[in-house]
């Protein structure tokens, strides 16, 4: 990390497909998407909620966290990311929109307030269930909740 640089987390939905660039940046996967924030607010005199002002960025993501947004992200999602903010200037590899501040993520998730997701770990076999053992016989818990009435 160099000094002065800045650092977010943005909570917001992607604006449009992920892209992945097949030229391999410098030997790496790089995959880019538009992400834009909108703050809510209360309107008093109305007596309900309105859009106030946006922040939209582009977001651009290396290695093996770009090949798991490109293969798991669509245009819509709500995701939280974190990373690194920087000017409008892009590296001539990248195309992108111009004025739109760059987002370099480090990191990438699902907001869970407005989504649900199943989590697979890459490179990594877990067991979907871990099958819990037998209670030993005459446990004072069990045999009070197999003569509990039903119903």
């Amino acid at each position: 990390m160099a000094m002065g640089e800045t650092w977010v987390t943005m909570i917001g939905n992607l604006t449009s497909e992920p892209v992945h660039h097949p030229e391999r940046v410098h030997g790496h996967d790089v995959v880019s998407f538009g992400l834009r924030s909108v703050e809510r607010r209360y309107d008093k005199e109305k007596g309900e909620w309105g859009d106030g002002r946006q922040l939209a960025v582009r977001v651009t993501c290396w290695r093996k966290l770009a090949m798991a947004a490109f293969s798991c992200l669509s245009k819509g999602d709500p995701v939280i990311v974190a990373g690194r903010l920087r000017g409008a200037e892009t590296a001539e590899e990248i195309p992108a929109p111009l004025g739109l501040p760059e987002l370099e993520a480090f990191s990438i998730g699902p907001n869970l307030a407005r989504c649900s997701a199943e989590i697979r770990r890459i490179g990594r076999d877990r067991p979907k269930a871990i099958p819990m053992p037998s209670p030993p016989p005459g446990n004072p818990m069990v045999t009070a909740l197999e003569e509990a009435p039903v119903g």
